[in-house]
């Protein structure tokens, strides 16, 4: 998505581009012969088709997704068992060791 440029050199920049751009391309759909611009018509529909489904696809895919195994899981059992593994190391104080009263 364009988005509209917030000083005034990019605003000018942008009418200046249009001002080039839009007689060109007016100049060259005048100038095509009917079957390209059939062509080009075919491609840009095709293109959108494609980008349809795609999203909704990667939209399936997500909400296939929710609820399953992630890798915020696996990054929460992995600081879950060097928590662990710290408090089994020797010389550590555990709640067992300082109640025992040594």
């Amino acid at each position: 998505m364009a988005h509209w440029p917030r000083t005034a050199t990019g605003k000018a920049f942008y009418v200046a581009l249009i001002a080039i751009v839009v007689p060109l391309t007016v100049w060259f759909l005048v100038t095509v012969p009917g079957y390209v611009l059939w062509a080009l018509g075919l491609i840009a529909i095709i293109s959108v088709a494609l980008v349809i489904w795609r999203r909704r696809l990667d939209a399936a895919r997500e909400k296939a997704w929710v609820g399953e195994f992630s890798f915020g899981d696996v990054v929460g059992r992995m600081k879950a068992r060097d928590a662990l593994d710290r408090a089994r190391e020797p010389g550590s104080l555990t709640a067992a060791s300082a109640s025992s009263g040594g």
